[in-house]
């Protein structure tokens, strides 16, 4: 994993709440409130740039590599039809002994500049046998109160 990338922008764009695309999470869900749940999911963070938007620049080992974890902040729905700008950065990594972990924060927000929507996303890697400690982590780790291994 490049530790090199804590806090770079890794995507920078717009996108459409697709009408066409949110019928289909609606008719996958099948359940009388699935439009609903469709308008406040409508897209995956690490993926609203292409499908290597986030895994080329981090480095992500797909063979030592899995999602760890996601969580959602929500401030409303989204909108059919609705243009957002969306922002995916990397927020943390941290080096764990025998582990990377990467949390990737993307924001979302409507053509106000309000806040629709935060997912953050966090990857976990194996490192390789016997590749040694990173210091840039193991740093960031001791600031932000995690142990450094």
């Amino acid at each position: 994993m490049n530790l090199e990338t804590l806090g770079q922008v890794l995507v920078e764009t717009e996108v459409v709440v697709e009408p066409e695309s949110v019928a289909l999470l609606v008719d996958a869900l099948g359940t009388p409130d699935a439009e609903e749940v469709a308008l406040r999911l409508p897209f995956f963070g690490p993926t609203v740039g292409g499908g290597d938007s986030v895994v080329g620049p981090i480095d992500l080992s797909l063979e030592r590599g899995l999602a760890g974890g996601q969580s959602f902040e929500w401030h409303r729905s989204f909108r059919l039809g609705e243009r957002v700008s969306v922002v995916v950065s990397v927020e943390d990594i941290i080096d764990k002994g025998t582990l990377h972990l990467a949390t990737v924060l993307s924001e979302y927000r409507g053509a106000d500049g309000d806040l629709i929507q935060r997912q953050r996303t966090v990857f976990v890697e194996r490192k390789p046998p016997g590749a040694p400690a990173q210091n840039a982590a193991a740093d960031h780790g001791a600031e932000s109160g995690e142990p450094a291994s």
